[in-house]
């Protein structure tokens, strides 16, 4: 019986964890990033930048946060290759969808805009 109880937490605590795959690089790269351009006292920004990249991660997969900022960042590229993104269908609402996104985690982790 014990065993049986074990089993159904383990599979309870399964989704979770596989919703939060952001590896450990990511997340650092993210965080002093964000602290770079913050302008808050480094130990603040580290728990804001911190408590940002957890709401991100709770919210898409690793994968799809990528892919996002691939297009949004790419978008940014002057000239012919960065056309290929703003060319591609539906660049324009990925590329907004990923800085909603980064601006609704920075709000609510209390990370003012510059």
């Amino acid at each position: 019986m014990c065993i049986r109880y074990a089993t159904l937490l383990m599979l309870a605590l399964a989704g979770p964890v596989l919703a939060n795959d952001f590896p450990t690089r990511a997340r650092v790269q993210f965080v002093l990033d964000c602290m770079d351009q913050s302008k808050l006292p480094p130990e603040e920004a580290m728990y804001k930048c911190s408590c940002a990249v957890d709401r991100i991660a709770e919210k898409v997969s690793y994968e799809k946060w990528v892919d996002m900022a691939t297009v949004a960042n790419g978008m940014t590229i002057a000239g012919e290759r960065g056309g290929i993104m703003r060319d591609m269908k539906d660049g324009r609402t990925i590329a907004a969808s990923y800085r909603q996104l980064q601006s609704e985690a920075k709000k609510a982790c209390f990370i003012n805009p510059q």
